[in-house]
This record gives C-alpha cells, structure tokens and sequence, in this order.
C-alpha cells in the first residue's frame, strides 16, 4: 500500500500517493505531512475504486474538491458555532445588567 514518509534532508519530506513518490518541501513536521499525504491517497483510492477509468490528474481534481468540500463545511460550522458563542454572551451580558439594574432577581416580599 502506501510507503510511509521519509524526510529526505531539512524541510523536505518525500510521501507516497497512489503508488508515485513526491518530495514535498514546507516547515511543518514530517509526520504531519505524512498525515496530509496519507489522507490525499486514501481519498483518490476511494475515488479510483468507484471510477477506475479516472485519469490520475481527474483523481487529484475530485480529491482536491472533496478535501475542499469538507474544509468549507468545516469552516461554515465553525462560523456557526461562533455565532451562537457570541449571541450567549450578548444575552448574558443583557442579563447581567438587568440584574445590575435591579430589574430581575430577588424582589422584596
């Protein structure tokens, strides 16, 4: 299957997709970009298995459209989530002077 990375000299590191080795330069460690060339195999395996008429360079663009894809989902989930985080802390902060004000909480019997 896919021959594990190897850090050819500093800041290179050579990773295998789809059975063609690639050297890929960049500051992040090695394991990490054995992961991402991992995943970037895995996916056009995936992708040949269902079409294995597919050209290498289709297999890559689908790839990169689906790693996209789910970048973006991930992205606009994040968003999401950081919307609902900031409408709690305005309700919060509504609350809180409320209470300041004396308007909500403990009344006199």
């Amino acid at each position: 299957m896919n021959a594990p990375a190897t850090a050819t000299e500093p800041g290179r590191t050579s990773v295998e997709i789809l059975g063609e080795r690639y050297t890929i330069r960049g500051e992040a460690e090695p394991g990490y970009i054995a992961e991402v060339g991992r995943m970037v195999d895995e996916r056009m395996r995936e992708l040949q298995a269902g079409s294995p008429h597919l050209s290498r360079s289709r297999l890559a663009v689908l790839a990169a459209i689906n790693i996209a894809d789910e970048l973006l989902q991930e992205r606009m989930s994040h968003e999401e989530q950081d919307d609902s985080v900031a409408e709690m802390a305005r309700r919060a902060n509504q609350l809180i002077t409320l209470l300041d004000e004396g308007l909500i909480g403990d009344s006199p019997l």
